[in-house]
């Protein structure tokens, strides 16, 4: 499957950032956090689940696929690579952002929406693919009121299988 990787609309920088409530009205189906380890190349990853009634075996192999084209051909290939990858897309910087380093990208693919948020800087938790279900209208006034934050910083990761 291809797709494309496109930076964020002003309307949609919300929807990078967990808010439980909303997230649910918008289908959200739950969110990957990872980094790239100590050396930069690894790939470690924690998921967070939103509706496990939406974590179908049709998501999970539609979220495969994306991730391994992120991490192939995209920002995802480690943190060298990310870095390159947002300095190459400097629109794609989140507005009110906690630290103005802060990239987003959207992927569509038949059903779902992946919103991924990029931090290209050395430290914990280099970024987060948060997974919509696209049945319903993503309409900018859905996100309004929603705060632009930072999720909480839990270390649990999990080594790529």
């Amino acid at each position: 499957m291809a797709f494309e990787i496109r930076p964020i609309a002003l309307e949609e920088a919300a929807l990078f950032y967990a808010d439980d409530e909303k997230n649910k009205e918008l289908d959200c189906i739950g969110h990957l956090r990872g980094d790239f380890g100590y050396n930069g190349k690894e790939f470690w990853h924690s998921w967070f689940g939103q509706q496990d009634a939406l974590n179908t075996p049709e998501f999970k192999v539609d979220l495969a696929v994306v991730m391994i084209g992120l991490r192939t051909q995209g920002p995802l290939k480690d943190l060298r690579s990310m870095a390159y990858y947002c300095c190459g897309h400097r629109e794609a910087k989140i507005p009110g952002a906690r630290h103005p380093e802060t990239y987003g990208f959207i992927v569509n693919t038949g059903q779902y929406r992946y919103y991924i948020r990029c931090f290209p800087l050395q430290g914990d938790n280099k970024f987060y693919v948060y997974c919509y279900r696209k049945e319903k209208e993503r309409r900018p006034e859905k996100t309004r009121g929603r705060q632009i934050r930072s999720a909480p910083s839990k270390k649990s990761h999990q080594p790529e299988r």
